[in-house]
């Protein structure tokens, strides 16, 4: 920095972060899931997965301290909303991932996708993931395709109006859950403000290129949504449309008021919504044991210490 022109230094001072989260706990599941807890500089902090396919990871970032979403069956929602994360917050969470595989893991340390299906409703933050964005595909940055990346939502309105016209072109996935309004507000109160026909029309309105599709993720939660008459209205719902529908079954975490369906459930569900032409995908659950799954994340309460880094 001390050979910088003063003008330089200070634009530098100015607009970059030099700024690198400390990490608070790595956790390691059987199947080589990796959780990292990472605390800011204001001593917050939020969690991250590194998910294991194929000689490569998949990482799953967080967009928010907390969520405001509310959804039943979210472990992060029952925390609240604190703040958004900016924009290196965001991307710091892959580069220190991708240091710690190449420590420790060396040789296996590809980070080939990039979802945002971590704490927070992205589109809630959209100017700081789009940006997040915009690095992670830059040649100048990470130099990730944008097929590589995909960005999910509860279905905020806001944010999927935005979308169009000024997210680069990743992928889109939809916290869909259930097809039926009654039921979808039970399980995501937004619902009851952004209802799921005006999301669906918005998603509609966004351009798809050739063999891109919109991902629709549905929790199955025994007792719930996983019927029959469930399995047919979602079908109905897809039918025709440029869409994968992503079964992924319940994660239990501590306190949860719902269950995993049984297996052949799933699979009844799934063989009548493929009755409809639609292609349909089975999530595997990873890390479920170490709290690392779908649904399971939370960020614990902070304690300042002198360096403005939570107490240890």
């Amino acid at each position: 920095m001390n050979a910088l022109p003063l003008r330089a230094k200070a634009f530098t001072e100015s607009k970059l972060s030099f700024n690198r989260p400390r990490v608070e706990q790595v956790q390691e599941s059987l199947d080589r899931t990796v959780k990292f807890l990472f605390q800011m500089q204001d001593g917050l902090s939020v969690e991250t997965v590194l998910i294991p396919f194929h000689n490569k990871y998949t990482i799953c970032l967080s967009s928010q301290v907390g969520c405001a979403m509310n959804c039943s069956f979210c472990f992060t929602g029952k925390q609240g909303f604190t703040r958004h994360l900016r924009t290196e917050e965001i991307i710091n969470q892959i580069l220190m991932a991708k240091s710690w595989l190449t420590q420790h893991r060396p040789g296996d340390d590809r980070i080939l996708n990039v979802v945002f299906m971590g704490q927070g409703e992205p589109l809630h933050n959209f100017d700081a993931v789009k940006k997040a964005i915009e690095i992670l595909i830059s040649q100048h940055g990470l130099s990730l395709a944008v097929h590589k990346i995909t960005v999910s939502t509860a279905g905020y309105l806001p944010g999927l109006r935005r979308w169009a016209q000024e997210m680069p072109r990743v992928n889109l996935a939809l916290s869909l859950h259930s097809p039926f309004s009654e039921k979808r507000q039970s399980l995501i109160p937004i619902d009851k403000v952004y209802p799921l026909d005006e999301i669906m029309k918005a998603i509609d309105d966004i351009p798809l290129e050739e063999k891109r599709f919109i991902t629709y993720e549905y929790l199955l939660i025994k007792g719930i949504n996983d019927g029959s008459e469930d399995a047919k209205a979602t079908g109905q719902l897809l039918q025709g449309k440029k869409a994968y529908l992503n079964l992924i079954p319940f994660n239990p975490f501590p306190g949860a008021a719902y269950e995993r369906p049984e297996q052949a459930s799933i699979l009844r569900f799934k063989k009548i919504a493929e009755d409809y032409g639609v292609i349909v995908t089975l999530r595997t659950t990873k890390g479920d044991e170490i709290l690392a799954a779908c649904g399971q994340l939370r960020s614990p309460k902070p304690k300042i210490d002198k360096e403005g880094f939570g107490a240890r």
